[in-house]
This record gives structure tokens, sequence and C-alpha cells, in this order.
């Protein structure tokens, strides 16, 4: 785990706190219910390892928040066995997206789903820009803002 990844995550716990909520793992709940869908409805070897794989992205993210706002041992252990076990499941040959095709209709609206939340995301990202103080991370949303609208604009 890096240091900025650490950072991301107590960004997280810290917006989701300011936001109100109380408990950010509950609304991490409903991450966890689609990936266990995910995984349950897979019905080949490449889909399944697929589905695993981003649900131990979700648990290694999961674990991170976990380890920063009780920083108990058993957390902390948590969190290094999940990292490690994305990176064994990154190594599987098998690991691809299934190659399931999409209709005509679907590719344009999954690229316009993406645009979407590309722009909210870039909105966050340069309102957090023109409020903070810290210039390091002025520099890091401008830069990641810059990315974002390249995002946007090949979706487009």
């Amino acid at each position: 785990m890096t240091k900025s990844n650490d950072l991301n995550s107590q960004r997280f716990l810290e917006h989701a706190l300011k936001m109100g909520v109380n408990n950010p793992e509950v609304p991490l709940k409903y991450f966890f219910d689609y990936a266990a869908r995910q995984i349950k409805t897979a019905d080949s070897i490449p889909e399944l390892l697929a589905a695993a794989f981003m649900g131990m992205e979700l648990i290694e993210r999961a674990t991170t928040v976990l380890a920063q706002i009780a920083p108990e041992a058993a957390y902390q252990t948590a969190l290094a066995e999940a990292s490690d076990a994305w990176w064994a499941l990154a190594d599987a040959p098998t690991l691809t997206w299934p190659d399931r095709g999409m209709s005509d209709t679907e590719i344009p609206e999954l690229a316009n789903s993406v645009a979407a939340l590309v722009m909210v995301v870039a909105e966050a990202i340069l309102n957090v820009a023109s409020k903070t103080t810290d210039p390091a991370d002025r520099v890091a949303c401008l830069r990641a803002a810059h990315h974002a609208g390249n995002v946007h604009a090949a979706m487009r």
C-alpha cells in the first residue's frame, strides 16, 4: 500500500464524515452486495476471476479505511493480506474482462455513463483545487482534472 493510497482512503473517510455519514462502511455495503452478486452470477472461469478481482479491490479499499480509523493489528494484517491477494490475482493469466458482446446501443450508453461520471468527479476535483490551501493538493487535483478531461473527451 502506498502513502498516496493511504491519503486517498483517509480523504474518502473525511469526506464521508463531512457528508453526514457516521459509518462510512454502511454505504460500502452496497458495493459489497454488487460484488457478491457479480461473483455468484459469473458463468465462466474468466468471468468469475474478473469478478473476484474486482471484489478483492473493494476489500483492499475497505480494509484501508478500517486500518486507518481503528489501527488495530488485525486490521493492519487484513490490509496487507488483501493487498497481497490483489497482486496475486493480478498475475493470473486467465484474468481478462469478460468477452461479452454489447449491442450497438449498449456501447454508447456505457460510454455516456462513464463520461457523465467523469464530469462529476472532475467537478469535485476542481472544487477541491479551488478551495485547498495546500499547493501539493492543488497540483494533484489540477493534474487529475486534466486527465479526467482527456477521459471525457475520449468517451465522446
